[in-house]
């Protein structure tokens, strides 16, 4: 027998123990005061019937022969079965009739009745020559209502205990079979809940209940799951951040076509009341090939595609290109400024000087970096720098040579990006000059290595030991992934990460990757 069978088993035993206990002593109290006032009714009966009896009276009085009272009583008898004894006394208290024939005529010398203090009839116990008995007297009277003598009907103890046992034992046959009773209802109701439970017991299921909702509480991914009716019957805390209050948000995807015909869906948009956009899948839960309910998964589409943009290094192309547009915009206002201002010479002269300063330096950059990404980077990076008003200079002597390093395109721009956009940070946030900004990149057959230096605000030494981590960032909340992401490129190629930084300086990062894989190293 399993724990839970035992447990139901034992609990449903209990109770119905209880219960038939409680039913079964005030069933037998009232049934033995019942049974008690109605034997004492039949014994006044039967008393009462034969003291009125006209022959029995006149028996008494003299005026009828005792055979023929006697026949009567007989034949009486014979129809009671709960009277055991029933004995006419006369008013010389000579008994003239008793259902046992060897004392008729003699004396009667048991407890004489007393019809002054309680009537003509009453019921009492006593003792007689069979052991304890209950007694019926009934006075006798002749036509003239004179006291002639007085009838005795008797009900033995023992009958009376018996007929008290009987009704004990069906009591308590009864409660035995509530009980059997109560265990096969038991045995049911635990296979009903194990089927119900997948076979669990209910410890195993409740913890694999909380380990599960652990789980879904812990995604990212929002969980919404729907019954039948496509009603809402969870959803995480994923879910509720993403739909807020606006649940209804969830009726716009073909939930009818999922509970209906088991129908997936993969990649609906949806658009909430806040503008926040999101993708969906949408699947049926399935239970004995019959549709139970349904299955909805949610992504923020915002979040999911910063976090492409993260591991993949485009947001930092697409970051460059953007400041390059705004610096070549600005300084198009500059030269339409001073052409209107009819400067045509300083026009020309800006336009030659920014032309040079700008073509030394993709000249520079696409001369000395062979991968066309990191150097749309660099270029992006250089405008953003002149937006930001932050000298930006390639370190001389830079270089790399595609054959010489393994990397793909987008882990360079994610390692070299997420360098010079926290520098830029740690340069804006500082007011004074000088803002400056340098960039080595150096590459030689299977070893890369690339070094930011800056004059920023710098970091201190409580942030060094945790600047590394995922989501810490001393820029604000949700900002801490550059240095974390750089960090997991150096393990994942086994290289080494140095950070100098001195607080109101400026900081140093060098990274090395090679070829030859080694423990990674970090230093600060």
């Amino acid at each position: 027998m399993n724990k839970l069978q035992k447990e139901i088993v034992r609990t449903m035993i209990v109770l119905a123990a209880l219960v038939a206990l409680v039913i079964a002593v005030v069933s037998i109290g009232v049934n033995i005061k019942s049974e008690s006032r109605q034997l004492d009714q039949n014994l006044q009966n039967v008393a009462q019937a034969v003291a009125k009896n006209q022959m029995v009276s006149e028996c008494l009085s003299g005026e009828t022969d005792m055979k023929v009272v006697s026949s009567y009583i007989s034949a009486l008898e014979e129809t009671l079965g709960n009277t055991d004894v029933i004995s006419v006394v006369d008013r010389k208290l000579i008994r003239r009739y008793h259902s046992n024939g060897k004392l008729v005529g003699t004396r009667y010398d048991g407890t004489l009745p007393n019809f002054d203090h309680v009537g003509r009839m009453y019921v009492t116990n006593d003792e007689g020559p069979s052991g304890s008995q209950r007694r019926a007297y009934a006075a006798v009277y002749d036509k003239d209502g004179r006291y002639v003598g007085f009838v005795l009907a008797v009900m033995l103890k023992q009958k009376i205990h018996s007929i008290i046992l009987n009704t004990v034992m069906i009591h308590l046959c009864s409660a035995v079979a509530v009980i059997v009773l109560a265990v096969l209802l038991a045995n049911h109701l635990t296979k009903s809940i194990k089927r119900k439970l997948k076979g669990y017991e209910p410890d195993t299921f409740s913890a694999m209940f909380s380990v599960r909702d652990n789980i879904l509480e812990s995604l990212e991914e929002g969980i919404v799951a729907l019954d039948p009716n496509g009603e809402m019957l969870y959803r995480n805390e994923a879910a509720a951040r993403m739909l807020a209050e606006e649940t209804d948000v969830i009726r716009k995807l073909p939930v009818s076509k999922t509970l209906t015909h088991g129908k997936r869906f993969f990649n609906e948009t949806l658009t909430t009341r806040r503008q926040v956009e999101i993708l969906a899948d949408l699947m049926p839960v399935m239970e004995q090939e019959k549709v139970v309910g349904a299955l909805v998964i949610l992504r923020d589409r915002t979040e999911y595609t910063k976090l492409m943009e993260d591991l993949t290094g485009v947001r930092y192309l697409v970051d460059s290109m953007r400041a390059n547009n705004h610096d070549f915009m600005n300084k198009l206002h500059v030269i339409l400024g001073l052409i209107q201002m009819g400067q045509t010479e300083q026009a020309s002269e800006y336009i030659t000087t920014i032309t040079s300063i700008q073509q030394t330096l993709i000249h520079q950059i696409m001369k000395r970096i062979e991968d066309p990404s990191v150097a749309a980077l660099l270029i992006g990076k250089y405008a953003r720098a002149a937006e930001l008003d932050i000298r930006f200079s390639l370190e001389a002597g830079s270089g790399l040579a595609r054959q010489d390093v393994a990397l793909p395109s987008a882990d360079l721009v994610t390692l070299i990006g997420n360098l010079i956009e926290n520098s830029l940070d740690a340069l804006n946030a500082k007011e004074e000059q000088p803002k400056e900004l340098t960039v080595g990149i150096f590459s030689k057959p299977q070893v890369l290595i690339v070094r930011v230096d800056d004059t920023g605000i710098g970091i201190s030494k409580e942030n060094l030991e945790h600047i590394t981590e995922k989501g810490f960032s001393t820029k604000g909340e949700n900002r801490g992934t550059g240095l974390y992401l750089i960090s997991e490129m150096v393990k994942k190629y086994s290289g080494t990460l140095e950070i100098d930084s001195e607080v109101g300086e400026g900081t140093s990062i060098m990274i090395m990757l090679t070829e030859e894989r080694k423990e990674p190293c970090m230093k600060f």
